[in-house]
């Protein structure tokens, strides 16, 4: 029989009135990557066909209309022909599980204020599966966006990996006016991937920090940068989290985005939270050294890059079988599991959830994820004016006191 700890707290020296919790912060990407149902009944591995663009080799040469004279048909000249092309893509599905700690009856009947407590806990569940949500869309929108570009001289960028060359600046418009062209150039507005319209000019989201967002738009050249930002974010937008529109992009706060440190020629990821002993446990504590990181991602994000693909649930197959229904968003389930050697009397239960999704490449050519540099030291200090240069008041001014 496994041994128990309980993960409840007792009054033991009298604790003060109230239970308080600390939390993790939610999310844009908990909503900005679409959400499909997977087709059951095909195969543990779907791939997707994408018909791709093309033109003729000879688009600007034309033939002259003439007489025909015997050496040649001028009535029927000879057609240019168009190629065609497919690209084939595949994606499986993957999952993940969470469970609690096992909860055992005779551990809540003293614990203080004991259904408050299991409520954080339960609360504290659910957050850790909405920020699961979150690391899996970053991290999948990465993976599959073609274009990973260092912030330096150039833009040098990959497909399939960061090049491993540190980037020299922090992110800035005229970077992003080069995403713009390309994107504008790449039709990449005309599928799915343009959210609005502002002034005429197809807009895509920008999801990156505040203080970068603050950044572009006091650059020099930005000079009308509150003016733009007074523009009015699409309600549809709104929900999305987006937080104002500049040239291009609606700019789009995360609060965790991914930093990272160049460390012996290998990018290494700084988490968010590191985890350190509570008074009783363990806690998430929010890392010293993701708050001094030197890099980090921001993202061009179309929602005609990818989307995840969700089974649903499944109770029979037929033929009498009977399985429990699944969400596979990862809600969490109370089991209480009768076991005769561990369990006899159902006297101990666990949260369980089960979490499983696909990524589908979509428009992956569209995807851009941009690492650059982090100021972390900047706190734009302002010098206080000499003492010796205050104005001075003369008498025939007036002042509210």
């Amino acid at each position: 029989m496994p041994d128990l700890t309980s993960q409840f707290v007792s009054d033991e020296s009298r604790l003060g009135p109230g239970i308080y919790k600390t939390s993790i912060n939610t999310s844009v990407w908990n909503t900005l990557v679409p959400k499909e149902t997977w087709p059951n009944g095909l195969s543990d591995e779907i791939r997707v066909l994408t018909m791709e663009r093309n033109l003729p080799e000879n688009i600007d040469v034309w033939s002259t209309i003439a007489a025909n004279d015997g050496s040649g048909d001028t009535c029927v000249p000879t057609p240019d022909e168009i190629p065609t092309g497919q690209t084939i893509r595949s994606y499986q599905l993957a999952q993940k599980r969470y469970k609690s700690l096992p909860i055992c009856v005779n551990d809540t009947r003293n614990a203080f204020q004991i259904a408050q407590q299991v409520k954080d806990m339960y609360d504290n569940l659910t957050k850790v599966v909405r920020y699961t949500w979150k690391r899996r869309a970053m991290l999948e929108y990465a993976r599959l966006s073609e274009h990973k570009i260092i912030a330096t001289t150039d833009l040098p960028e990959a497909t399939d990996h960061f090049p491993v060359i540190a980037p020299t600046t922090i992110l800035t418009q005229k970077l992003l006016n080069v995403v713009y062209y390309d994107l504008i150039s790449n039709s990449a507005q005309l599928d799915g991937g343009s959210l609005g319209m502002q002034d005429g000019a197809p807009q895509f989201i920008l999801v990156t920090d505040m203080n970068t967002s603050d950044a572009i738009l006091h650059e020099a050249n930005n000079q009308n940068a509150f003016l733009w930002n007074s523009k009015r974010v699409p309600e549809l937008l709104q929900p999305l989290g987006v937080d104002r529109a500049y040239r291009g992009f609606y700019h789009t706060i995360d609060t965790l985005p991914r930093h990272w440190n160049l460390t012996g020629g290998v990018w290494v990821e700084v988490e968010p939270y590191e985890q350190v002993a509570a008074t009783k446990g363990t806690k998430a504590k929010l890392s010293t050294a993701y708050k001094q990181a030197e890099y980090m991602d921001s993202y061009v994000f179309l929602p005609s890059v990818m989307s995840f693909m969700v089974p649903e649930p499944i109770s029979s197959v037929g033929s009498g079988t009977v399985f429990t229904p699944q969400q596979y968003m990862g809600d969490f389930k109370w089991l209480n599991i009768p076991n005769l050697e561990t369990n006899p009397l159902g006297e101990q239960g666990i949260y369980y959830a089960n979490i499983q999704s696909g990524s589908k490449p979509i428009h992956p050519e569209f995807g851009y994820v941009i690492r650059h540099k982090r100021c972390p030291g900047d706190i734009g200090q302002i010098s206080c004016p000499p003492q010796d240069s205050a104005p001075s008041i003369s008498s025939g001014e007036n002042f509210l006191v």
